[in-house]
């Protein structure tokens, strides 16, 4: 009798630290999504003000500020953005940029300047799907996973913009010079700083600022 309570007891033990480490799983892959103070603009004019929350795909949620309501909204329909983060304003409107998709060469996107200028950098957010590694219970699972994930772009006043490579294996360090020649080469001094041993993909911000500010001495 006993040692079958011992048995029982050992499954219990075993069930419950499994329910944990499903249960912990869960709450780590649980982000709460967070609102931030927003101006909206729409396309018609009509002006909104409240609270949004990240703006990716092509939809993102909108709470009044005077009535608490929360609605849809898609991007589409929307003219600009004027949005309060921790970090500063931040301003999104309509980009034109290049595609991959075969049946369009161009697409409208509502994105962010990260730079604005004569060469502005432009970031767009989109959820993809990914894999993650946890340990759990003392075992390694993978993990499937919802991110949003920040593209930049690099775009002329009157172009649309070219995705910026921020990837760090070697092709993409290559076509991230490709990109630094088609938008840097006029400035020299510049493009020295760009390589291995200076700038590299991830000081695109910097890259970019510090382009605008040689070309309005010139």
């Amino acid at each position: 009798m006993t040692a079958s309570l011992t048995r029982f007891t050992k499954r219990a033990i075993s069930f419950f630290l499994l329910l944990a480490g499903l249960f912990a799983c869960q709450s780590s892959l649980t982000k709460k999504i967070k609102y931030y103070s927003t101006e909206i603009t729409l396309t018609n004019g009509t002006v909104l003000k409240g609270s949004t929350s990240p703006i990716a795909n092509d939809n993102f949620s909108f709470k009044d500020a005077k009535t608490s309501k929360k609605s849809t909204i898609q991007n589409k329909d929307v003219q600009s953005i004027i949005k309060n983060l921790p970090d500063g304003t931040r301003e999104y409107i309509q980009f034109e940029i290049e595609t991959n998709k075969k049946r369009e060469k161009h697409e409208t996107v509502l994105g962010a300047y990260v730079v604005k200028g004569p060469l502005s950098l432009i970031s767009y957010e989109a959820t993809e799907h990914t894999r993650q590694v946890q340990t759990i219970n003392n075992r390694q699972t993978f993990v499937n996973e919802t991110i949003l994930a920040k593209h930049f772009y690099l775009k002329w006043t009157n172009a649309p913009g070219k995705e910026v490579n921020m990837g760090k294996r070697k092709a993409q360090e290559e076509d991230f010079m490709d990109t630094a020649l088609e938008f840097f080469a006029d400035a020299p001094e510049l493009m020295k700083k760009i390589g291995s041993q200076g700038y590299e993909a991830k000081d695109i911000k910097k890259i970019v600022e510090e382009y605008n500010a040689i070309k309005s001495k010139n």
